[in-house]
């Protein structure tokens, strides 16, 4: 429901692909985020005329009721802690706006990540990745209703990236964005390449173009008046 008119705050924001968008409905002018990681200065790049801030979830840095709606993209199961995090995200949300959440269905539903943590935890079987306890479905409904927000909805949310080939989709990963591409930073060039080579052979793919699917578990609730 962001329009044009609301400000909008994008917790998490980390590069800024969400807080773009956000941008492009409401302008950049209207739009906040936060992030605690360096990644921050690629928001800043890639949207000019944001209000953007270090920070975490939370404590957020600004003050009460100073948004329309405030939304946590794909960031939600970082938090150390998802309750005052989402509380958070409604104390600076007016009465009647919207509190919204979703996070990767880490459990089967998004095959580009697990099947790159399983590979990676075969070679490393000490390795955490990104398996967290918070994010299923259940959890963000239960959380939402018991934060006390109002017309609570939760569901998944399917989406899909095409790719034309294996490189295209290992290129991601160099990027050293999230937790995956920081992990594959940090590993000297031969484990790279053993990496590689192993989570290709489990993806099944060849050098021809594919598609890989994708689930994350969405929330989103209104502020009581």
């Amino acid at each position: 429901g962001i329009g044009p008119g609301g400000r909008v705050l994008d917790v998490g924001c980390g590069s800024g692909v969400l807080t773009e968008e956000l941008a492009r409905r409401v302008g950049a002018d209207h739009v906040s985020g936060v992030d605690p990681s360096p990644l921050l200065a690629a928001c800043a790049e890639r949207v000019p005329g944001a209000e953007l801030k270090k920070g975490w979830a939370e404590a957020l840095p600004w003050p009460d009721d100073s948004f329309d709606a405030a939304i946590a993209q794909l960031a939600i199961h970082f938090m150390e802690d998802p309750a005052a995090g989402v509380a958070e995200m409604a104390r600076v949300t007016r009465a009647g706006g919207v509190v919204a959440a979703c996070s990767w269905d880490f459990s089967g539903g998004m095959e580009m990540l697990r099947l790159y943590w399983e590979t990676a935890r075969e070679l490393d079987p000490d390795l955490s990745g990104e398996r967290r306890s918070f994010g299923r479905l259940e959890e963000l409904d239960a959380l939402w209703r018991e934060l006390g927000l109002e017309e609570v909805e939760a569901g998944p949310i399917e989406v899909s990236s095409d790719y034309k080939g294996f490189d295209e989709l290992w290129d991601t990963f160099l990027l050293g964005v999230g937790p995956a591409g920081e992990y594959l930073a940090s590993l000297p060039p031969d484990p790279q390449a053993t990496l590689r080579d192993a989570y290709r052979e489990r993806l099944g793919v060849d050098d021809g173009a594919f598609t890989l699917g994708a689930r994350a578990w969405a929330a989103r609730g209104r502020v009581p008046a």
